[in-house]
């Protein structure tokens, strides 16, 4: 004890190596049971489903199968989006959405998404229709930006 050695030493296990894990068996092993795992999955509520549907991205899986295993990416592979997500706080939806509840917000801020995306891909199907390649009949404007054909003498 003098030496600072055994500091803590009356709260230790009878058996310190039970303790451990050794580092092999840690690293890159499974802590999940995947028989187990799969069937807690199979036995979630519908609202646990949706969520996870909504938010189990693939930085998510990858960062669960570093923690639990491969085994629980495996069992969770048809939940969640193909692509990241942005997560943004019900507060913004509610302040830019008011609305008398958070889920008309929700579905205020979907319908505006909606209609923006739809509108600027109908814009970007009249830009490519009169850019490059297009006949001189669907050009709708008078085109006053191209260079004379000849140099104009002074």
């Amino acid at each position: 004890m003098a030496n600072g050695n055994m500091q803590g030493a009356g709260m230790m296990a009878s058996n310190p190596q039970e303790n451990r894990m050794p580092m092999e068996e840690s690293v890159g092993g499974s802590i999940v049971d995947g028989g187990r795992f799969q069937q807690a999955v199979s036995n979630l509520s519908d609202e646990s489903s949706t969520i996870l549907e909504q938010h189990l991205t693939p930085p998510v899986k990858k960062a669960m199968a570093e923690l639990f295993g491969p085994e629980v990416v495996g069992v969770l592979k048809d939940f969640g989006p193909t692509e990241p997500t942005i997560n943004i706080p019900v507060s913004i939806v509610s302040q830019t959405y008011p609305a008398k509840t958070i889920e008309e917000s929700i579905e205020m801020m979907g319908q505006d998404f909606a209609s923006k995306a739809s509108s600027s891909m109908n814009n970007q199907q009249v830009s490519n229709q009169q850019g490059l390649g297009s006949s001189p009949a669907m050009m709708t404007e008078e085109q006053n930006n191209v260079p004379p054909a000849k140099p104009i003498m002074a």
